[in-house]
Parts: structure tokens; sequence; C-alpha cells
């Protein structure tokens, strides 16, 4: 294993039914910066070792629709013969939208005696929240391409498996094309549960696995889910997990989580099955399984209505390659979650080239910080979700980059509390501690060429703040002699950028975020 980048290797066993046979593989799991993608999850605990020992409950049978009273009681065409509904006589309802598609494997072991669980949930939502959506049974040769008619794939089993090429390429094309897939290991089985970490690595392999904290929108799109309302069963707690830490790790397609896994059974707990009916489910209670299922369904219900942001829809090219007396912006990569919005970028730089008539090259340079090329840009752009490392090799070429005139431009990609946390870090450490300073409303960055004394906050950042009024701008920068040479929004501006309706970000509104940018791209011209 080479230093620059960390590897958890896990064992993982696939058991033939007769108990006799174990295939041993091993799993290499690029952890992208984040060495911690598996603690807590007990694949080492005796607990997780002897699962197979005890059984696992099936789901009890999924509810019937409720019926329904009608007072229409008209007659079909004649000549049929008819009995005419009296008032009283029940009347099947309509079938609520599908939301939900259940993947069936083609050996169905271990999975068929589990087929209601999401039809608990989608009941209790309909009787919590008022929401009526349905479920389906889907054999997964026949993965949909179209999300709008399928939302979400859900997955459930106690064993390991796999996926041959084409189920890989067809799920990978249904998730870049707005689906959303779940996975849940029933009764916190780890062969499931490791499967899906292999499976989803090999259809996104480009995009890295992370853990989903608190931070994440799953736990405030419906229900506001705080550390005392994530719960286990006490026999989950023997096999690692603890209360109040979140269990799930997800992959990342722009700004929106396609792909939940969750380490921990989610689906008994919508069944209802109580610690004394199951003793031996590793899994969340009750409660926090439907407060936590609720809230999934919730934030991909939320972000399939947001739809596709026009950016996306709009290509930018550059007329010719030659890149002399042009404005270029390198976007810095870095271990983790870097790229989001990718029509961002040149959406902005188009409002800049029409406000300013600067000549520019739309197509940002992807540059990674211990690049020699650094230094033949004068402005490099980094923003992410979530907390990030950078070694030393590229703090060192960045604190040249600095203090020789280039200029660093950051923004947190829908306002999240991780990725703050790690550019203030990263700069602390580039430049010793060098003190952030909140720019003020009368800098020049402010007054050209868009006057901007106030910014409208989207809602959800309104919420946060409390309040319905627009507000200040919120820009930190760092100065180095007398030059400002690092400039930060911990509020988001990409997703306006894009002219992206995303639900949860915590950001401004298009136009003030477009304004703010083309400020900040031509103050780090001019400088």
């Amino acid at each position: 294993m080479t230093k620059q980048r960390a590897f958890s290797h896990s064992r993982h066993w696939f058991c033939r039914a007769t108990g006799t046979v174990c295939l041993y593989l091993s799993l290499a799991i690029p952890l992208s910066g984040q060495a911690d993608l598996l603690k807590g999850f007990g694949q080492d605990s005796e607990i997780v070792r002897r699962e197979t020992e005890f059984p696992c409950l099936p789901s009890p049978p999924p509810p019937p629709p409720p019926a329904q009273h009608s007072g229409a009681e008209g007659l079909p065409p004649l000549p049929l013969p008819v009995v005419p509904l009296r008032r009283t006589e029940k009347k099947n309802p309509p079938r609520p939208p599908t939301l939900i598609a259940r993947v069936l494997p083609a050996d169905q072991s271990g999975w068929a005696e589990h087929f209601g669980n999401t039809d608990h949930l989608l009941r209790w939502m309909a009787e919590t929240m008022n929401l009526h959506f349905s479920s389906i049974n889907l054999p997964e040769r026949e993965l949909p391409d179209n999300a709008d008619e399928i939302p979400i794939l859900y997955r459930t089993g106690l064993e390991g498996f796999s996926m041959n090429e084409r189920q890989r390429l067809e799920l990978r094309q249904y998730l870049e094309r707005g689906g959303t897939i779940v996975f849940d290991a029933r009764c916190g089985r780890w062969d499931f549960f490791f499967s899906a970490l292999r499976e989803m690595q090999a259809v996104l392999p480009d995009r890295p696995l992370y853990r989903l904290n608190f931070d994440h929108p799953l736990y405030r799109a419906y229900f506001d889910i705080r550390p005392p309302d994530l719960a286990y069963r006490e026999y989950a707690k023997l096999a690692g997990a603890r209360d109040g830490m979140p269990g799930a790790i997800g992959i990342d397609i722009g700004c929106r989580t396609a792909v939940f896994i969750f380490r921990w059974d989610i689906s008994s707990g919508w069944d209802g099955l109580a610690e004394q009916r199951a003793p031996h489910c590793l899994g969340y209670t009750v409660e926090s399984s439907r407060i936590l299922g609720a809230n999934l369904m919730a934030y991909v219900i939320a972000e399939r209505q947001a739809a596709t942001p026009q950016g996306r829809a709009l290509q930018f090219v550059d007329a010719e390659a030659d890149r002399a007396g042009k404005f270029e912006i390198a976007h810095v990569r870095y271990p983790g979650v870097w790229k989001t919005h990718q029509a961002a970028l040149p959406m902005l730089l188009n409002v800049f080239h029409e406000k300013t008539q600067t000549p520019v090259l739309f197509a940002p340079r992807e540059i990674d910080l211990q690049s020699s090329r650094l230094f033949d840009y004068p402005l490099l752009y980094m923003t992410g979700h979530h907390d990030f490392e950078i070694d030393e090799g590229g703090r060192a070429n960045l604190r040249r980059y600095l203090r020789q005139g280039g200029t660093l431009f950051a923004e947190s990609c829908c306002g999240r509390a991780g990725f703050d946390q790690g550019i203030r870090r990263l700069l602390a450490e580039v430049l010793d501690g060098a003190e952030w300073q909140r720019i003020p409303p009368g800098h020049p960055l402010f007054r050209y060429p868009n006057q901007i004394g106030e910014v409208t906050p989207r809602p959800a950042l309104a919420r946060k703040l409390r309040t319905d009024q627009p507000i200040e701008p919120v820009l930190h920068g760092i100065y180095l002699e007398g030059r400002l040479a690092v400039v930060y929004s911990p509020h988001d501006l990409s997703t306006g950028w894009e002219l992206s309706e995303s639900p949860y970000c915590l950001g401004l509104r298009a136009p003030d975020a477009i304004g703010l940018g083309v400020n900040i791209l031509t103050h780090s011209l001019l400088q």
C-alpha cells in the first residue's frame, strides 16, 4: 500500500446453504481520504462472525390497501347486466404512484421472505405524513431506463451477491439519469452489506463512497433527526453500533446522493418488529427506522421534483484551443467528492464574459495541488461537500502558489459543514494560521461590476437563519501582503450558477450567486 492512497482490506465470506463450503474473497476499498469508512461497523466482532447462527425473521405480509366508500353510483353502459353499487359498499381505491421497485435477484433465497418491508414503510408514511405511494417487484434483469417511472430501486437480502457487467452498466445509466438505489442489509448481515459496497464501487468507480453524517439532508428532509433520535437495537450495539452515530454510506452524482447503503438493518423497523420479536437483529429501533426511512423517501421525492437544472442542458465549447490572452480557471482535484456541479463554472464564465467582455476558456482545467502546472493559472477554484485531507506535497505547492501571487476561490457546495471544516484547516496549515477576515460590505469586490449590498438566501438557508428577508453577503478572505489571496463563501454559490433548484442547498438564489461569482472573478483578475 502506498502512502498516497489509503485502503481498507476486509474479509468477505460467501457461505453456501450447507454451511460447509465457504469462498474467501478480499476487497480493497479506496477510502478517498476517509480512513474510518468502515469504523464501528463491527466487521471483526464476535457478533458478526456468528450472525448466521441466528434466524432472521421474515417480514409480515404487506397490509391490504385501504378500502374507500364512494358516493358515485353510476351505471356502466347498457346492455351489460350490472347491480348498482349502494353507498355502503366498498370500492378499491386507485393505486398511488409507484415510488419504489424492490429488485428481485435471480436467486431469491434469503430475499423472498422479506418482500413486504417497503409496503409497511409506505403505509406508515401515508398514515403519518399523508404521502401516498406504492411499491412493486422488479426482476434484476429488468432494471428501468427511466427514473421518472421508478424513482427508487430497493435491494435487500442476507447473503452476498454479484452483478454482471451488463447489469452494472444498466444500473449506472439509471443512476446517472436521476435514479436512486437503496441497499438494506437485512438483519445487518455483513455479507450483503459488503457486497453492496463492492458492487457499487464497480458501478461508479469514479465516485467515492463516504459516510453520511448529520450534515446530510437525509437527517433533515422531513423529520429533524438529531443524535438522540438515532437509536440501535441492543444486539447491534454489541456488534459496534453506537446510538447517535450515523450508519449509512452513500455515493453522490453531482450534488445528489444516488446510492444509499445501510450497514444496519432498517427494514425490520419498517415491519414493526420490536426488540423482543427480533432479538438478534443488527439494526435500528422501530422508531428510528421509520423516521429515517421517511426522510429517505422525502429526500428522493424532493430531488426528483427539483428536476434537471438548466445549466446541464447547455454546453459551452471553446471555439479554439488557443489559450493566449484568455482568462482560465483551474478546478482543484483532491481525495473525496470534489466535482459536484459540472456545468456551474462554464455557466459562470459565460456570464462573466458577457458582463466584462473578457476572453475566457470555458472548459475548466482539472488539476491536483501537487502539480507543477498550478502556477499556469491565475485562479484556483475549489468546492465540495465533505471534510478532506491534502498531503504535505500539495500543501507546500499551494503555499508557494499563494505567496507568489495566485488566488484561491473556494465555496462550500450546498453549504455543507464538512467542506467548511476542511478548507479552514487546509488554509491554517498552508499559511501558518493566517487570520480569516470577513470581507466588509464596502470592499471593491462587492462594487464592481455588480453593486451588491444584499443577497437573497435559498429557502433552506433562510430557514436555517430564521429569516424571510435578504441578508448581507458573507465572504471570508485571507490577505497576503495586502492582497486578497483567498476568497471563501461558506454559503453555496455553484448551485445558483448552474440554475439548479436543489431543495436542500444552504446557499444563495441564482441571480445573487451569479453576481457574486462574477465580481469575485473580476476582482481576482484586476488584483
